[in-house]
């Protein structure tokens, strides 16, 4: 299944060592890169992650924003083209309600820099050979029928972040980006992907019609992503409490299982805001059932959570990685979710 066009930073960055980050700029404040760039190479900022997009702008270095290419950092400038965050309608509240605002969203603050990095000391044959192994242990099925040229079935299940929410183009999308990542470790096979996920469903609503909603694709491999809507915070409690967001999954897998074979992975949540009036404290726990269900059915786990705490350790803010502020990622956190799913190869 070959991406519709090439988009650069569409396939793994650690193969071909360029990044595409998102940034929301806040005034002249500093924020730094995720990577070191490679000596000699520029940090360049674009208004969007499609490089071929019409109405492009390629941002100034010195002008718009400078680099501190010795501590890896950037700022825009004070009389930047770029955006200032701190003009958004939601700067520097605490426990907002997004609704209260006409337009919460991230969009025109969010720029993207691209820059090359430096090499780690594997190459991407390496690579290929490790994840290519990895596939036929973690994913038999899907390995199987793609190393015999047959189309792969890929049923995308979830909430509105697997239905592509906010991806600007489904090239970016998380399940797009993985697809593609499978079809390049075994050239000439295709995927057909197949995406049933509903925006603003809770496991619940999973459970609900994974028979009637799955069943029917006779999938070879189904991703199952949900929990961010079931631990929003309301006045009567959590969406779905963590044990019962456990037996709806567990129904899910069973379900899916019970129809022939069929790999599987599971999807953990990227973190939500933290100031969201919505965001529980207990998104952890949610995290940890899923992770007890992989263990208890031997399940592969796209572990996003994990990766998305690690960007925000490394110093990326929630308003870089969540376009709509609130829950879902743009298409550098749709980056980061397929990230997770390219590491259950590496590891």
């Amino acid at each position: 299944m070959p991406a519709e066009k090439a988009i650069s930073g569409a396939v793994l960055d650690w193969r071909n060592r360029t990044q595409i980050e998102a940034f929301v700029l806040v005034k002249d404040e500093e924020l730094p890169l995720r990577r070191r760039p490679m000596p000699g190479s520029r940090v360049r900022v674009f208004s969007d992650a499609d490089r071929d997009k019409a109405d492009l702008i390629e941002y100034i270095e010195g002008t718009d924003y400078t680099v501190d290419y010795t501590k890896a950092a950037i700022r825009r400038t004070a009389n930047s083209r770029i955006a200032d965050w701190s003009l958004h309608p939601m700067y520097g509240v605490v426990h907002f309600d997004h609704t209260a605002y006409g337009d919460s969203s991230n969009r025109a603050y969010t720029v993207y820099a691209e820059y090359d990095y430096a090499s780690e000391a594997e190459t991407a044959d390496s690579y290929a050979q490790q994840e290519g192994s990895q596939l036929s242990t973690l994913l038999p099925i899907v390995a199987a029928k793609l190393q015999s040229g047959e189309e792969v079935v890929y049923v995308v299940y979830g909430d509105s972040i697997s239905t592509g929410g906010e991806a600007s183009q489904e090239c970016f999308a998380y399940y797009r980006r993985f697809a593609d990542y499978m079809c390049e470790l075994y050239p000439g096979s295709s995927i057909r992907i197949i995406n049933k996920a509903i925006g603003g469903e809770t496991s619940e609503g999973g459970a609900a019609r994974v028979e009637s909603d799955v069943l029917p694709f006779q999938p070879d491999l189904v991703s199952i992503g949900y929990g961010m809507n079931d631990q929003n915070l309301y006045e009567h409690g959590v969406g779905v409490l963590p044990e019962d967001f456990g037996y709806n999954l567990r129904h899910m897998i069973e379900t899916i299982r019970s129809n022939g074979d069929t790999d599987i992975v599971l999807v953990t949540p990227c973190m939500p805001n933290p100031l969201w009036r919505h965001t529980s404290v207990a998104i952890d726990r949610y995290s940890d059932v899923i992770h007890q269900l992989s263990k208890q059915y031997h399940l592969t786990v796209a572990d996003v959570q994990l990766v998305w705490k690690q960007e925000l350790a490394a110093g990326k803010t929630p308003e870089s990685l969540l376009l709509n502020n609130i829950n879902h990622p743009n298409d550098y956190g749709h980056f980061i979710y397929f990230t997770a799913f390219a590491k259950m190869f590496n590891e």
